[in-house]
């Protein structure tokens, strides 16, 4: 027989697995359920096991950027791994469980207050962390998902919880159940599709270039031809747009006209939409979407939430680069916010990977179509490319919009506004993908 502490850490472990199978890229989305019933208890040995073993488990990948580097230590990317994966575990749960504690343990309150945590932790501290949230889970379920589109992901974790603690209600079941049928209803009925012009075509270009190649200058120099072939073979269908991933290219938006000619020559007849690296004197750097056509930069965005630890240093880290060189990195400047390209009648917004965690800010991009730009290369084929990719599907049905999925290395896909992939490019595929609305 298990004494009673053992009982409690073997039944948060269990939690915490079927937690991460739920999120992992095998897609057992329906775990978050027993997950969560499992998990969500008084026994505190049991709900710090279960947050911190979910998490831990789900946010495994964050230590393979580091790593794709190779300019440093094993030990930096697991110790970076784990700072970060402690931090949002004692956000989300360390004060989840004293704010239910102070309330007495109520289980009604439980679901609000672990929710309202969600909402803290998506923008607190620094640019915060909305990754994991439960939510994400209902967009593979049928009509459970349509929850998602009046109160957006946050509200998809409200009704995950109470559905996954029903069984400990002792009363309001049916309360709770009339209340996921309305709001999940409301949701159905509102819907307000967004949709491009009936013919309109894009072709997305999957170049599948490593990072570790990305990172080499020279070798990176050498890949560009076969972009260029990828771009020639988009071309000769003749779409209405081509969209390459971000940071596509291997030089700066100010050398496009010298070592970028070819690339404006093809846009001469077809947009063009890439991302690249921007630099502004004296030496401020901007990631960047541009829109190409008639051989010229037409428009351009600019990424607005960056990625603290990876396009910037959050203060004091930035006090700490002699001990740790990784945090003297040059910090990359935000952009001005969300704005709308036009090609072709169409208007497309393009924000830029980390933001589409965000689904307040993709509201912000009233467009016919959005297409997210991303380089999942440094995440290679983990859990969290694929979690990646899972959030777009709800940022699509939250908005009732296609969103086009650009990713370097792939998968790459079209969304549709119901959440699912409608046309994918697999994981490490290099080529094109068409697709006509």
């Amino acid at each position: 027989m298990l004494n009673k502490g053992l009982k409690e850490v073997v039944v948060g472990l269990l939690g915490g697995v079927l937690f991460y199978l739920a999120f992992s890229k095998y897609n057992l989305y329906y775990l978050i359920f027993p997950a969560l019933f499992l998990g969500l208890r008084r026994e505190k040995l049991t709900f710090f096991t279960f947050g911190f073993t979910s998490f831990f488990l789900s946010l495994w990948w964050l230590r393979l950027p580091v790593m794709q580097t190779g300019e440093y230590p094993y030990f930096y990317a697991v110790f970076g791994a784990l700072f970060i994966v402690l931090g949002v575990f004692l956000i989300q749960f360390g004060l989840t469980f004293l704010v239910w504690k102070l309330l007495k343990f109520n289980w009604y309150a439980l679901p609000f207050i672990y929710v309202l945590v969600e909402i803290l932790r998506s923008y607190l501290p620094f640019s915060g962390f909305p990754w994991l949230l439960l939510g994400t889970t209902l967009v593979d379920i049928p009509l459970l998902k349509y929850s998602l589109i009046p109160f957006t992901v946050y509200g998809g974790s409200l009704i995950t919880i109470f559905l996954s603690l029903l069984p400990r209600f002792k009363k309001g079941k049916i309360f709770i159940l009339t209340g996921v049928i309305l709001i999940t209803s409301i949701g159905h009925l509102s819907r307000e599709l967004n949709n491009p012009p009936k013919g309109f075509k894009v072709a997305i270009v999957q170049p599948n270039t490593p990072q570790i190649v990305k990172l080499n200058e020279e070798a990176f120099k050498k890949e560009y031809p076969s972009i260029l072939e990828l771009l020639k073979k988009a071309h000769s269908k003749q779409p209405d747009l081509i969209i390459l991933p971000e940071s596509s290219l291997p030089f700066f938006l100010s050398e496009i006209h010298i070592k970028g000619e070819e690339l404006l020559n093809l846009s001469q007849e077809v947009p063009i939409i890439l991302g690249i690296l921007e630099i502004e004197e004296p030496f401020i750097p901007y990631n960047s979407a541009v829109l190409l056509y008639e051989g010229k930069v037409l428009d351009k965005y600019r990424k607005h939430i960056l990625v603290p630890f990876g396009e910037y240093t959050p203060f004091p880290f930035k006090l700490l680069s002699s001990l740790v060189p990784y945090f003297g990195l040059t910090n990359y400047e935000r952009g001005e916010g969300a704005k709308c390209f036009k090609v072709k009648g169409v208007s497309i917004g393009t924000p830029i990977c980390f933001e589409v965690a965000y689904p307040f800010y993709i509201k912000k991009f009233s467009c016919n179509l959005i297409a997210v730009l991303t380089n999942d290369a440094w995440f290679l084929d983990s859990d969290g490319t694929h979690q990646h990719m899972k959030i777009a599907r709800v940022r699509a049905l939250e908005n009732s919009t296609y969103i086009l999925w650009v990713n370097n290395t792939g998968p790459s896909a079209v969304i549709s506004p119901e959440g699912k992939v409608l046309k994918e490019l697999p994981y490490g595929e290099r080529g094109v993908l068409f697709f006509s609305f």
